[in-house]
């Protein structure tokens, strides 16, 4: 719970990655380099003196959510969202069966959220069950091989999937949602920041091991190394497609990535009623882009108000400690009240993902807010 002047908070992130992105479990360079521009991405945006070491940022567990997270005394709760990756990982790189067992094990304090591939029929047909076995408050539609690809949303079967999710528990799906090292492209500025889009000035990607570790290319056991692979950008998703999904799906509650769009594109989808915004770049956009991210925010605020805004440090890319203090003050900056605050800070999230929370608190809040 965070407290300034005088006004108490219950703080729910609602955008919280716990990954598996080591050596053994990479499938490749690919994955190597995915998780080398994502530290690099957190080095940038986290601001601290003393980033996570690179061997505890590419493997976060129980540990780490219990002494980043929920230690530091600033999150109350949080959301779990995953991101498998299947091309890239052995295993998954956030697998939505990991975090429902870590989940299991801090009892109270993580909402699970699920992962559905468009593309992916069988997953599509055995959604429901997975919902109910996981307990699955919402899901996230992407790609389950590839950052890069393209989502199509405008499948008759997705609704029905969806659909039956919603009735099953999963009443929220996300969109535009996740780790990316580099952003779609069309996205805000702001977005961007952490990782070079282009080649350092050898033409080259600078990789992070070093020369001597170069395997022989022929005859060795161990994965061939390119230098100049780059990262893959996030996949894109048509705006259109997504005005017909809500539209055809009024009792899901839709959440969006604050940098997927272009913010004047993001903003006419507020027409919806259905649709939320996750903070997560603007809020980390405050610290490297402070005007451009401080517009956005201001247009957010403006189409959707406070009660359709959720807070999200997109941890471990962000560590939450500093960047609830940081936020509460942009919005009390912004003439929001207490009860406004409360709303984005937690309340919000605490309604759409059915988290415990002192009841009278965030009821009050949300009922002020409106």
């Amino acid at each position: 719970m965070y407290e300034v002047g005088g006004e108490r908070y219950v703080v729910v992130d609602a955008h919280v990655h716990a990954w598996d992105g080591s050596p053994h479990n990479q499938a490749g360079p690919a994955g190597e380099q995915f998780v080398a521009d994502l530290h690099h991405r957190h080095r940038a945006l986290d601001r601290s003196p003393r980033p996570i070491p690179f061997d505890e940022f590419a493997a976060v567990g129980e540990r780490s959510l219990v002494t980043d997270l929920l230690g530091r005394g600033h999150v109350d709760r949080a959301v779990l969202q995953p991101l498998g990756l299947g091309a890239l990982f052995v295993l998954g790189f956030a697998p939505s069966a990991w975090s429902a067992e870590l989940a299991e094990g801090l009892a109270g304090r993580f909402a699970v959220t699920g992962e559905l591939d468009p593309a992916d029929e069988g997953g599509r047909r055995g959604i429901v069950a997975r919902v109910r076995r996981e307990d699955l408050r919402g899901l996230s539609l992407t790609s389950g091989t590839r950052p890069e690809a393209r989502l199509e949303l405008d499948d008759p079967a997705l609704r029905r999937a969806l659909g039956r999710a919603e009735q099953a528990g999963a009443a929220v799906v996300h969109l535009g949602v996740g780790a990316v090292a580099h952003p779609a492209a069309g996205a805000p500025a702001w977005s961007h920041g952490g990782v070079p889009e282009r080649p350092t000035g050898s033409g080259r990607v600078r990789a992070r091991w070093p020369s001597w570790a170069e395997p022989v290319r022929s005859g060795s056991a161990l994965p061939v190394r390119e230098r100049d692979a780059r990262p893959a950008p996030a996949g894109r998703i048509d705006p259109g497609q997504v005005r017909v999904l809500v539209s055809a799906l009024p009792r899901v509650r839709f959440v969006l990535g604050a940098g997927w769009l272009p913010t004047p594109v993001l903003t006419r989808l507020a027409q919806l009623p259905g649709v939320h915004v996750l903070l997560t770049e603007v809020l980390a956009g405050l610290r490297t882009h402070p005007r451009e991210a401080g517009e956005a925010l201001d247009a957010l605020l403006a189409a959707f108000g406070p009660e359709r805004l959720l807070f999200g440090s997109g941890y471990p890319l962000v560590r939450p400690e500093r960047l609830v203090g940081e936020t509460a003050s942009a919005l009390l900056a912004r003439g929001l009240g207490p009860s406004a605050v409360q709303a984005v800070l937690g309340a919000n999230a605490a309604r759409l993902y059915r988290l415990p929370v002192p009841e009278a608190l965030v009821a009050h809040s949300v009922a002020r807010a409106r």
